[in-house]
């Protein structure tokens, strides 16, 4: 009986703790986190505030795990996709769009921007912080090292493209999340991509 309701419980659990995550998310994007009240993340999720303590004693604590989960999310979806572009460039290009933002206030790069601006403060966090920037990163490398093994790509350090164009993307991103106008998402793409062939076209590499 106990093996039974064990993982019951512990399914349970975590459909709690993901409720709260995704209310924290939307009131993060909406409010900041420094605006952030946990009695709010409760009344969003339908819970006592005693319930999201007990999952997240800290607002750092509800910050990182929401990250954590919508980073982990993406990931997971982002890697079952490029499985099945066989292109190389199709495969990089769809990472880019996959990383960048979308627009105005997307959700996924105001928790970013939360992260960034509290990670200078906060060792733990600043830590974390670059454990998920090495992830994508490594997914990036791995795709430029996927093209030039095909003879797409020409480069003889996919790590140091890898770190350009990571470091082009999360800047341009800033742009498109704070409603910059003269910073679209197509155009950022636009930017992006241009940025990549400069750096692994066999013709512009020769030169």
């Amino acid at each position: 009986m106990t093996t039974q309701t064990a993982p019951v419980r512990r399914a349970k659990g975590e459909a709690r703790e993901r409720i709260v995550i995704e209310a924290a998310a939307a009131l993060i994007a909406e409010r900041g986190l420094a605006n952030l009240r946990m009695s709010d993340v409760a009344e969003r999720a339908g819970m006592s505030a005693g319930h999201v303590t007990y999952y997240f004693p800290s607002k750092t604590s509800l910050l990182m795990r929401t990250i954590e989960y919508s980073e982990s999310s993406l990931h997971q979806e982002v890697a079952a996709n490029l499985q099945h572009i066989r292109d190389p460039w199709r495969r990089l290009y769809q990472l880019i769009e996959s990383s960048a933002a979308t627009g105005r206030g997307d959700q996924g790069w105001v928790l970013w921007l939360e992260v960034w601006a509290n990670a200078g403060l906060d060792d733990e966090l600043a830590k974390f912080q670059a454990e998920l920037d090495a992830r994508w990163r490594g997914t990036l490398t791995e795709v430029i090292r996927y093209g030039c093994e095909r003879g797409n790509f020409v480069t003889d350090d996919p790590g140091a493209v890898s770190t350009l164009l990571s470091g082009l993307i999360d800047g341009l991103s800033v742009h498109v999340t704070l409603g910059d106008e003269q910073m679209s998402g197509p155009t950022m793409m636009e930017l992006c991509v241009r940025a990549a062939e400069a750096l692994l076209k066999p013709g512009e590499c020769s030169r």
